[in-house]
């Protein structure tokens, strides 16, 4: 029969090895799940990320739309304000020139016909009356030549204002949006295996064995190793009968001597 005490270490020795093993596989599946938490949890932190940045382009986007928006409005309203102004100068400036040529064929007019109030012939008074259509003449080319160069003059600012008002707009460009590429998703660990666990259990109870039967041995031998108890002298009924009925009637009580007497003085 076994010892109980190679039994008893054969069963803590497989037990301890096969608890190690089960621990030691709770343990990889604890690791492997939080090593795929922590890569979940930052695969959605650079989605957030992401998903972040590219609001913030479309923001700065429309943003920089409704400051081109606003800004052509302006733009727009400048220009047409500069064209009513220059419109407005040329048609003074017609109406002007209009008045002054106006006045001045009413001032020949009224020459000429003093001219011929006066009643009189020839060559002088044709001169004269020729002259007076001669200095008309004369002021309307002047006139005319003035307007033409005011209109031109008013053409040119008028190109002026739409390069303004051009300028203007080109001073907002629009926002190129930064591409924002999302994150890609981790690899996460597989599952640890339950086989090297498993046979490193099975290896643990198999060493439980063999740590039992190596105990076994070792008591065997020390017990083999001890020399055979003495045994001990006991008279039997036959041997007390043949020395005289026994103990109790063949042997006699030995009393120790009294020497008392022998050392009186």
């Amino acid at each position: 029969m076994c010892e109980p005490i190679s039994i008893t270490l054969g069963i803590l020795s497989a037990g301890l090895g096969i608890a190690q093993s089960v621990v030691g596989y709770q343990q990889a599946q604890q690791n492997v799940a939080a090593a795929n938490a922590q890569a979940e949890q930052n695969f959605r932190f650079q989605q957030m990320q992401a998903n972040s940045a590219r609001a913030f382009e479309q923001l700065k986007n429309q943003q920089q739309a409704a400051i081109m928006e606003q800004n052509r409005y302006l733009a727009d309203q400048a220009y047409e304000n500069d064209i009513g102004q220059l419109n407005l100068r040329l048609a003074q400036e017609q109406q002007a020139a209009a008045e002054k040529a106006r006045q001045a064929a009413l001032a020949g007019q009224q020459g000429r016909g003093e001219v011929k109030a006066t009643g009189r012939l020839g060559l002088t008074v044709d001169n004269l009356i020729a002259d007076y259509y001669r200095q008309q003449a004369v002021f309307d080319y002047a006139t005319e030549r003035n307007l033409a160069f005011a209109e031109t003059q008013t053409q040119m600012e008028k190109r002026g204002a739409a390069a303004r008002r051009g300028s203007r707009i080109a001073s907002q460009q629009p926002y190129l949006e930064q591409p924002i590429i999302d994150p890609l998703e981790p690899i996460y660990q597989p599952a640890p295996s339950a086989l090297p666990y498993v046979l490193g259990g099975i290896a643990a109870g198999v060493g439980g064995v063999q740590t039992g039967i190596s105990t076994y041995g070792q008591i065997s031998k020390i017990k083999a190793a001890q020399p055979p108890p003495v045994p001990k002298a006991t008279p039997s009924a036959a041997s007390a009968t043949a020395w005289g009925g026994g103990f109790s009637s063949g042997i006699q009580p030995i009393s120790a001597p009294n020497y008392s007497g022998y050392f009186r003085r």
